[in-house]
């Protein structure tokens, strides 16, 4: 028997989740609400989040673990992998009842997945601090596009706020409709529709986009070519949102 718990999404969900399951005696399977397929084998149990809880479950990851280990949860988290949340729940399990020298022991499959999922993750945020282009839309005002493989844009936030910080700029990632806001003092990420561009884009110039292609073009010596290396370094699923390549 499975019981299979459903939270809204969030990380404050999830690790609310794990409080609920975590002594559940048969196999746990989470999963999002919003992916949820009904079935008449089983009824789901609803988990609302509570911050109470997901501050007692976080702050026991920390302390009683690591925050290596907390932070490995929430990349984890942020990876759109089919069935993560269970993969959690199962590597936190294992991680309190082992101690942190679980992580040592690569030929546990857990172990692996943890490690390969994280790697992808760490991976693709680095990337993306050197894949982002932005253009002037407005006076002010600067705006990028991304579409990465997994949901890395808590990940660089940080990274662009502190490198502009004296823009106001917004990062788009288009294939989960959620952006970055920054006005020079606070940031906030939310939902943003490709429709809700529209308007945005309609006040936007080339000034910008010109910058970055005679960038592009003044540092590309013809008899170094190396495509081979250059879509190792930048895949080409990345390209269309890269304004030299345009």
């Amino acid at each position: 028997m499975i019981n299979e718990y459903l939270y809204d999404g969030t990380f404050e969900g999830l690790l609310t989740c794990i409080f609920y399951c975590y002594s559940s005696r048969t196999e746990v399977k989470i999963t999002k609400t919003k992916n949820y397929l009904p079935n008449l084998i089983s009824s789901p149990i609803e988990i609302v989040t509570e911050i109470d809880k997901f501050n007692r479950v976080y702050s026991s990851i920390r302390d009683k673990l690591s925050y290596t280990t907390l932070k490995t949860i929430y990349y984890l988290y942020l990876s759109d992998v089919n069935n993560i949340e269970t993969l959690i729940y199962k590597y936190i399990k294992l991680c309190y009842n082992y101690g942190n020298n679980i992580n040592l022991a690569k030929n546990n499959e857990i172990i692996s997945l943890v490690d390969k999922y994280y790697r992808k993750v760490s991976l693709e945020s680095h990337r993306f601090t050197g894949f982002v282009r932005f253009k002037k839309i407005k006076d002010q005002l600067y705006y990028s596009t991304i579409e990465p493989d997994h949901n890395i844009l808590p990940i660089i936030s940080t990274h662009f706020i502190e490198r502009f910080s004296d823009q106001n700029f917004i990062i788009h990632d288009l294939k989960r409709e959620i952006a970055l806001f920054y006005n020079k003092n606070n940031s906030i990420i939310t939902e943003l529709s490709k429709d809700e561009t529209k308007n945005l884009l309609n006040y936007s110039n080339d000034e910008f986009e010109s910058l970055w292609k005679t960038f592009y073009n003044s540092i590309n010596i013809k008899e170094r070519e190396n495509s081979k290396l250059q879509k190792m370094h930048m895949p080409t699923r990345y390209w269309h949102n890269l304004t030299e390549i345009k």
